[in-house]
């Protein structure tokens, strides 16, 4: 009897390391042609999913964030505050004055206390939370 074929133990499949190599040996053109089409194939995508599903998919995900949050402990939530606080400096260095003056204009723009997620509208952040809980027991029902 010939040996089982064992499992791949490693994190990347034979398929994603060879996906990989191929990035690496593609040219800025190649690359900018993948990235347009894998852009025109996930709009087309969305194009396709119904005003149901979309929310659906959105209330799924926010959940799934929301859970994944609630169960780190403080040390790693501030480790990821501090990475953010970090992006945004970042982003906001190479921002320019036309980018800051829109962004500033809408942050003024947007009511206190609340902040405005994928969905169309707006979420108390102190509900946020059970908001995600009642949608997604919601949606196993």
């Amino acid at each position: 009897m010939p040996p089982k074929k064992r499992l791949s133990l490693s994190r990347n499949s034979r398929e994603a390391k060879r996906m990989r190599n191929v990035r690496s040996q593609e040219s800025a053109e190649e690359r900018a042609h993948r990235l347009n089409s894998m852009r025109v194939s996930a709009s087309t995508s969305r194009a396709n999913v119904s005003s149901p599903e979309r929310e659906m998919r959105l209330a799924a995900d926010r959940a799934r964030r929301a859970t994944s949050r609630a169960s780190r402990s403080s040390s790693q939530r501030e480790l990821r505050l501090t990475i953010d606080r970090e992006q945004h400096v970042l982003s906001r260095e190479v921002e320019t004055a036309s980018q800051r003056e829109l962004r500033l204009t809408v942050d003024r723009e947007r009511p206190n206390g609340i902040h405005y997620l994928e969905s169309p509208k707006p979420t108390l952040r102190g509900n946020y939370v059970s908001q995600l809980i009642a949608n997604v027991m919601s949606f196993r029902a």
